[in-house]
C-alpha cells in the first residue's frame, strides 16, 4: 500500500478523503468488527458501480484491495501491518501531520465499531486497549507546533510510528477476545 499511489488516484477521482485518516478508521473498523470491504468504502464510492466515473471506480477497486490487504496484515503473525502515511522523503512535519490523522481516524473508527456493535468500554477490560487509544488521542493532537527541529525529531518519530503499528496490531488480537 503506497500513500502516493492511493493518493494521486484519489484526487483524479475527486473524492475529499484524507489517505491517512481513512487507513485509520479501516484499521480500527477491522480490529474492532467482521465488516465487509464494501461497508468500509466512504459513501461516495459506496454506491452501484454504474453511476461512478472510471477514476472513482478504480479509486474504489484500490481501496477494496487496501482494505483486504488491511485485513490480511492485521492476521499475519509476523505482524506485517503498517500504517498507510506520507512516505519518508516528505518532510517531518508532513509525516507527522499524517500520523495524526491517522491515529484521529482509527479512533474515530475504533468509537463508531463499538457502538454500532454495541459494545460497552466496561465489557473491554483490557487496560492495554484503553491505554493504547489515549495515546492514540494524544498523537492525533499531533500538529506542525509540536516539532522543536526536525534534525532530532526524525527518531522519535519513527519509534512513534512503531508503536502505532504495534498497537493496532495488540487491539487487533485483543479485540477478538471481547468479540467471542
Amino acid at each position: 500500500m503506497n500513500y502516493e499511489y492511493i493518493d494521486k488516484i484519489r484526487q483524479k477521482a475527486g473524492v475529499s478523503i484524507n489517505v491517512s485518516e481513512y487507513h485509520g478508521k479501516i484499521s480500527a473498523s477491522l480490529c474492532c468488527a467482521n465488516i465487509t470491504s464494501e461497508a468500509l468504502l466512504p459513501k461516495e464510492i459506496n454506491i452501484d458501480g454504474i453511476s461512478l466515473s472510471p477514476e472513482t471506480m478504480k479509486l474504489k477497486t484500490v481501496l477494496l484491495s487496501m482494505i483486504s490487504e488491511t485485513l490480511e496484515k492485521l492476521n499475519d503473525t509476523e505482524m506485517t501491518f503498517y500504517p498507510v502515511l506520507f512516505p519518508d522523503s516528505e518532510s517531518l512535519i508532513e509525516r507527522i501531520l499524517s500520523l495524526s490523522n491517522w491515529c484521529q481516524g482509527f479512533i474515530d473508527g475504533f468509537g463508531f465499531s463499538i457502538a454500532q456493535k454495541n459494545i460497552s468500554m466496561d465489557k473491554i477490560e483490557q487496560d492495554i486497549i484503553r491505554e493504547i487509544i489515549e495515546d492514540f488521542s494524544q498523537i492525533s493532537k499531533l500538529n506542525s507546533a509540536s516539532i522543536m527541529n526536525e534534525g532530532g525529531e526524525d527518531l522519535a518519530y519513527m519509534e512513534v510510528v512503531e508503536y502505532v503499528r504495534v498497537g493496532a496490531q495488540l487491539i487487533f488480537e485483543e479485540m477478538k477476545v471481547v468479540n467471542t
